[in-house]
């Protein structure tokens, strides 16, 4: 049997990130002998976490149709209880799973109160730099987050050469954790329904919804394609601008009909329900490090159809789906002419087993020297 991670108790701030992540990540510590505490929110799935993982609900309702001042008052009221949350754990290992907007506030002051009060403070790099947004600013502000904690945790060996090149960061500070998945077996995996001989292919474009997401490029090359398609957009659109644009794109196409757009947040079994009745993910972006829709795709079996950025070649072989050679319509038209004319040879089964590699309980234990 494995030693555990850590003798000390390890408290998990997800700043409501993806509750799937949340808690397949807090369930893995748990199953690597870890004392874990989740500071969540009404979208996190408390009943699907393992015994050993305590949950509190601290920041409470998360519904988008509040006013802003209520919002705004629910951020003050959380973060309140937050520093009062963490400073009666002091002995603990502060965990934040990324960095929630303000970044001042989220990254920096929050990010100096763990380091000063508690045992050890842990941060999560999802994003080097905030997508769309890559400001002098912006980057002033991440740069002062990243060098509070003790050690920062990213997904990819790019993601960890672009923090140290970026903000001169000692590279033995920035540990390198696979993005994970849940375990073969564990809830949330439907079985995917047979599909009818003929019928239209459905692509998804899953998550929230922004100009690099490559939404646009997906309906554009999606205009000249050969087969039948039904397309899926599901997630919400942080920035209200945006959302008018791409409303306004969407009344304007001309294959309309044969477009799907779910806006708003997706509960995760919404979510589990899309992915099992998909035939194809679509992640044409024009910028990221990685995708945890894609790590998703992989543990549903689903072929990904991706633009050859970041770390995404890494990911997205032969026997999983498509690369795009370039960010342009023709050639996402083309990689998904070259997914519809083999995806009979790409199996579910294959694509799956792909996933094993990245199961969560193994994954975490990347953390073992950070949390010591």
């Amino acid at each position: 049997m494995k030693p555990p991670l850590t003798s000390s108790p390890v408290v998990c701030v997800s700043h409501g990130f993806q509750s799937h992540y949340e808690r397949d990540f807090c369930n893995a510590l748990a199953a690597n002998g870890v004392a874990v505490t989740l500071l969540g929110s009404d979208r996190s799935d408390a009943a699907g976490l393992q015994a050993g993982v305590h949950f509190v609900n601290l920041r409470g309702s998360q519904d988008e149709a509040r006013p802003r001042w209520r919002k705004a008052a629910n951020l003050l009221r959380y973060h309140a209880a937050l520093f009062i949350c963490t400073a009666w754990r002091r002995r603990a290992v502060v965990h934040v799973m990324g960095l929630l907007a303000p970044l001042f506030l989220c990254g920096v002051l929050q990010g100096l109160w763990f380091r000063l009060l508690n045992r050890r403070y842990v941060l999560t790099v999802h994003d080097v730099l905030p997508h769309d947004s890559h400001t002098g600013w912006n980057r002033l502000l991440c740069g002062l987050a990243y060098r509070l904690p003790q050690h920062l945790v990213v997904h990819t060996e790019r993601a960890r050469d672009d923090i140290v090149r970026l903000f001169g960061l000692n590279a033995a500070r920035v540990q390198v954790m696979e993005h994970g998945v849940a375990p073969a077996g564990s809830a949330g995996w439907p079985e995917r329904p047979p599909r009818a001989a003929g019928a239209p292919v459905v692509i998804l474009a899953f998550g929230t919804q922004a100009p690099y997401k490559g939404t646009d490029l997906l309906m554009e090359a999606l205009l000249g394609v050969s087969f039948p398609f039904h397309l899926v957009v599901a997630g919400p659109c942080v920035d209200a601008a945006f959302q008018a644009r791409f409303a306004a794109a969407l009344a304007a196409y001309p294959q309309r009909e044969q477009v799907r757009w779910m806006p708003g947040f997706v509960p995760d079994a919404e979510m589990q329900r899309l992915f099992a009745e998909a035939d194809l993910i679509a992640l044409p972006y024009r910028h990221i490090d990685q995708s945890g829709v894609l790590f998703q795709a992989l543990r549903h079996g689903l072929p990904v159809l991706a633009t050859r950025v970041g770390a995404l070649e890494r990911y997205v072989t032969p026997e999983v789906g498509e690369l795009s050679d370039g960010v342009t319509a023709p050639d996402v038209r083309a990689a998904l002419e070259r997914w519809f004319a083999r995806r009979g040879s790409l199996s579910a089964t294959a694509i799956r087993q792909r996933a094993a590699a990245f199961e969560w309980p193994s994954t975490v234990r990347a953390l073992q020297a950070v949390y010591s």
